[in-house]
């Protein structure tokens, strides 16, 4: 039997967000609602969707503060999931035995403080669009390879001592090698190399890269996924609300012109990720208090290191550089973290191009682009020093609850950027996240991986699939991205060279740079179709831009600035088009795919 002040920490922990979430229903239905018929006869009021839309808030646009903090806070709670799979993932990578849960709540701590910096820095600085900014999965494989080389493969388990300054050691060289390659995107921001690679790196270099990412990720779910069966009720749960609740409008009362009405609102397909860990963790709460999870299960809440942590962790904690001690180098994982930085700035040209459109606003132009790419980088080399791990990356499920709420405001996601550091900095939220099992980490790895290869595939529908050129390239870098990685992990490389070694064995075993190598090779040198039948824009091609392209360009003081200088025409990330005026943009500077890998 578990203690009754932890069940009551644990019953909190689930009320909690189920409270905040009606108080948000209550006022988003008074004030957000506006557009739903009254008819007093019926007790549930449905939406006119066809002609009476509801009030859409631009990226400009500054909604009321209540609007503001409730989408802000809706923006969390939709990426939460998303944020806590890399810090779980990473905390058992590194193997510090009896300290997991410990490192879980630091690493939690400073992946929230460094996602909500780097929001900030985008929707402020980058793009001026409402992107909110986390942890990319790109790098985790990498990760993986490295910790597979013998001196830091894991010989402990939860239950062993192990000396800080080990696990600490392998974090400092994750950063260090995080905080070079994000050099990668400043660079190619602030020097405008984005239109220059989009020359030769489209959908068939890319489709087979993220295709490789699923498939060299399975063993890690299935991993996380067979410690418990509750993982199973997670995936029902998740595939329930996605697949058959998505389109379920749930009543919710509300107050409209001073009186009570209730209204139909969309929750599951709104939340579906948040709704299946929240079911899956109250399930894991019953399990425990009923006894049916035996004493050491993976299902329980109540085990003695997470209680001790919960217990003994501060209220308040900021993160701060060196905390994990100095950052350090290995070549063999910076060259793999320059693959994962470029795969992120391909796939955040497409997320740009689609919160444009999400937020009714014209396609960003290069400079936007530019300024966007060099925010992420700025956004990963913050994450590098804080110490989650990985770089940061624009979320694309974040784009479509835009779509959903009608608020594209700037406003809305500095306001998530801020709560997400306030969550970071009370470091006893970040404990009682880290209660949640190993095992629905598992399936909501599972489920995102799930997505990403469905928007692989359908990114291929750019290409033309009926050449045999471009189906045998397909298919030959999948396959190549599979042996040779399998082949060098049983054999691996052996110059006499310790150092070469390590780096030949990071790269000859990592299926996304085989693959991709590959792709990108056989596609730009093997003949027989056009760039269009390979998903590529035609040279040359250029389109008009709006009128009112201030969105994209800084507040007019600061704008004009910066339309003094003379030397700002050269500068490729700075705004140069003024409201009124029209600009062209070359189309090679358009995504050459919209994907979206941290789900």
């Amino acid at each position: 039997p578990i203690r009754n002040d932890r069940l009551v920490i644990v019953v909190l922990l689930i009320a909690i967000p189920f409270h905040f979430h009606c108080a948000f229903l209550f006022q988003f239905s008074n004030s957000h609602y506006q557009h739903m018929e009254e008819d007093p006869p019926k007790p549930i009021e449905k939406m006119e969707e066809k002609h009476r839309e509801r009030r859409f808030y631009k990226a400009a646009d500054t909604p009321p503060l209540p609007l503001v903090l409730l989408f802000g806070f809706q923006q969390v709670m939709v990426c939460v999931s998303a944020l806590l799979t890399i810090p779980f993932i990473l905390s058992s990578e590194l193997c510090p035995g009896r300290d997991l849960i410990q490192l879980r709540v630091d690493l939690i701590s400073s992946t929230f403080v460094s996602s909500g910096i780097s929001t900030i820095i985008q929707t402020l600085l980058g793009t001026r669009l409402a992107l909110l900014q986390g942890t990319a999965f790109a790098y985790i494989p990498s990760i993986q390879v490295f910790m597979k080389i013998p001196e830091y493969q894991c010989h402990s388990n939860s239950t062993d001592f192990v000396e800080e300054i080990v696990y600490h050691n392998k974090l400092s060289i994750i950063q260090g090698c995080l905080i070079l390659s994000s050099l990668i995107p400043i660079v190619i921001g602030m020097t405008g190399l984005v239109g220059v690679l989009t020359k030769f790196i489209g959908p068939m270099t890319v489709s087979p890269l993220m295709l490789l990412l699923v498939i060299s990720s399975v063993d890690l779910c299935v991993e996380r996924i067979a410690k418990h069966w509750v993982a199973v009720v997670q995936a029902i749960t998740l595939f329930a609300t996605i697949m058959y609740l998505a389109e379920v409008r749930v009543p919710v009362p509300g107050i409209k012109e001073g009186r009570f009405h209730w209204y139909r609102v969309p929750l599951f397909g709104q939340y579906p990720y948040l709704i299946a860990i929240l079911t899956s963790w109250a399930f894991c709460l019953f399990l425990t208090v009923t006894g049916l999870a035996d004493p050491g299960s993976e299902a329980r809440l109540d085990k003695e290191a997470s209680m001790n942590v919960l217990r003994n962790a501060p209220w308040f904690k900021a993160p701060h550089p060196g905390q994990f001690g100095i950052p350090k180098l290995h070549v063999g994982l910076l060259m793999g973290f320059i693959l994962s930085a470029l795969t992120s700035v391909f796939e955040s040209v497409g997320d740009y191009h689609a919160a444009a459109r999400v937020s009714q606003e014209r396609s960003p132009p290069s400079h936007a682009v530019n300024r966007g790419i060099l925010a992420e980088g700025l956004g990963s080399f913050i994450s590098g020093w804080l110490g989650p791990g990985v770089g940061m990356t624009t979320h694309t499920e974040n784009i479509g609850v835009i779509g959903v709420t009608r608020v594209a405001s700037r406003w809305t996601m500095v306001c998530a950027g801020v709560l997400l550091i306030a969550l970071g900095l009370f470091t006893k939220i970040g404990a009682i996240l880290s209660t949640i099992p190993d095992p629905l980490v598992g399936g909501v790895l599972a489920s995102s991986m799930a997505m990403v290869s469905g928007v692989a595939i359908a990114n291929l529908q750019q290409v033309d699939l009926t050449l045999t050129r471009n189906m045998a390239i397909l298919g030959f870098s999948l396959m190549v991205g599979m042996i040779i990685p399998g082949y060098f992990k049983d054999h691996p490389v052996h110059t006499g060279v310790n150092e070469i070694d390590q780096l030949l064995h990071v790269l000859l075993t990592l299926p996304m740079f085989i693959g991709a190598l590959t792709a990108c090779i056989l596609d730009n040198t093997v003949g027989g179709a056009t760039r269009t039948q390979r998903g590529l824009p035609e040279r040359g091609v250029m389109h008009d831009g709006d009128h009112h392209d201030d969105v994209y360009s800084y507040p007019k003081p600061i704008q004009k600035i910066i339309d003094r200088l003379a030397c700002s025409r050269f500068i490729p990330f700075l705004p140069k088009e003024k409201k009124g005026s029209r600009s062209r943009v070359r189309m090679e500077d358009a995504p050459v795919t919209n994907i979206s890998i941290e789900h």
